[in-house]
């Protein structure tokens, strides 16, 4: 029974980068994109698979896709492919687009192997 409760903690264990999160209320990706301005002024959550390419983080919902950057005091690993990522910042327009800058980001990923 306890192999099988230190299996479950390591599958459901996250990886921290940035600051810790804070439990904010979590955005649409897709609300997000369509009106960057209005995600601005207050931190928010937006959560999701991601569906960027090797070192540019994304989330996607539906046709809408959000890079997630870095505020700057910290780094993400290149490979966060299969993995579900939770973020907390502010939300930016850009001349491409939405961009959602993280102050904190963490990683799940499944299964034990990471």
């Amino acid at each position: 029974a306890a192999l099988g409760l230190f299996a479950a903690l390591a599958a459901s264990a996250a990886d921290l980068y940035g600051k810790p999160l804070r439990g904010l209320s979590t955005v649409a990706v897709a609300a997000i994109v369509k009106d960057p301005a209005r995600y601005s002024a207050k931190a928010i959550r937006v959560e999701g698979l991601n569906a960027g390419a090797a070192g540019r983080p994304a989330l996607k919902d539906g046709d809408a896709v959000l890079p997630i950057v870095s505020d700057g005091s910290f780094k993400l690993p290149q490979d966060l492919a299969g993995g579900f990522l939770a973020a907390e910042g502010r939300a930016r327009a850009a001349e491409t687009g939405a961009v959602f800058v993280a102050t904190g980001v963490e990683v799940r990923r499944e299964g034990p192997a990471r």
